[in-house]
């Protein structure tokens, strides 16, 4: 642990645990979502509540800081690069390729994340990192073909583009925004970062998509899963992630990740019904593995 607690190490990780699989709800509860109304006006919707939110308890808490206005800025760009169009491209990834398939790829956002910031700042890979990526670009690959036996090439590689190119966005956003969360609450950058998100999407609503007026075809069902999405994954959990990293080291913690594409697998499967080939099995694992493998700590690796 990353330092003393009054948890017990079982407590915290049985918490990570339950996190993940409550985030692993998420690709379903969005594929109801986006069943019924469009990608856009979902994100336009999703970003908003998690935003207000997020803006209310910092009123209520007297704990907003006066930053910048070049600061106030490029949160904002961040936020409509990060929340706005990266959701775009996992959303119509899900869209075309599932809940199961998104959430076996979903394993693949730490390892682009950790891509993007060797590349950005030049940090050093261990040799298990190394080792990691041939793994999970294997388990792509599988993946793929895998999801091309029960659908079509178009779907399998279609979907495969959109969700690498949100998590790559999604990751350079990351990378660029730790340091302005190192000098803002983060519940003022989360707020700052989807109300801008919101904002864009909402003008994109007025000037090119003009989609809400299909509001009205959200279903109760839809409506309840927008707003499990919305304040449930988007600010509950975000809320408990960042207490959790109080406690567990951000390397372990990221093995997580990997339980989240577990249980939402297995929801995409239940719920939905959705093929699970053996391919598709063997993509997963191996991207797991590829997640664990270049997760381990430096001090495991040899001395440099």
């Amino acid at each position: 642990m990353s330092h003393s607690s009054k948890y017990s190490s079982f407590t915290l990780l049985c918490i990570a645990a339950l996190l993940q699989t409550v985030w692993g709800l998420v690709p379903v509860a969005s594929k109801f979502v986006i069943d019924e109304i469009p990608n856009e006006l979902y994100i336009a919707l999703r970003w908003s509540i998690s935003g207000l939110i997020f803006l209310v308890f910092l009123m209520v808490t007297r704990t907003w800081s006066r930053v910048s206005l070049k600061s106030a800025f490029s949160v904002a760009l961040l936020g409509v690069l990060g929340y706005g169009i990266a959701s775009l491209g996992t959303l119509y990834g899900l869209k075309m390729g599932g809940v199961t398939n998104f959430a076996l790829m979903s394993a693949l956002s730490p390892v682009v994340t950790a891509l993007v910031s060797i590349a950005q700042l030049k940090e050093r890979p261990n040799r298990f990192f190394l080792l990691a990526m041939p793994l999970s670009l294997a388990g792509l690959l599988f993946l793929i073909i895998g999801k091309y036996n029960v659908s079509s090439l178009g779907i399998a590689a279609g979907s495969a583009v959109c969700i690498l190119a949100g998590y790559t966005l999604e990751a350079m956003v990351f990378v660029y925004s730790k340091k302005f969360k190192s000098a803002m609450s983060i519940a003022q950058y989360l707020a700052m970062a989807q109300l801008s998100a919101a904002a864009f999407m909402w003008l994109a609503q007025l000037t090119a998509f003009h989609q809400v007026s299909k509001i009205e075809n959200l279903s109760l069902n839809g409506l309840c899963s927008l707003f499990f999405v919305a304040v449930i994954a988007c600010v509950l959990c975000y809320a408990l992630l960042y207490w959790l990293l109080k406690y567990i080291e951000g390397h372990k913690l990221a093995l997580f990740d990997g339980f989240h594409a577990l249980s939402a697998a297995v929801f995409g499967v239940w719920i939905f019904n959705e093929a699970l080939t053996q391919l598709m099995v063997i993509g997963g694992v191996l991207i797991l593995a590829g997640l664990v493998l270049g997760n381990l700590p430096q001090s495991q690796t040899s001395a440099d």
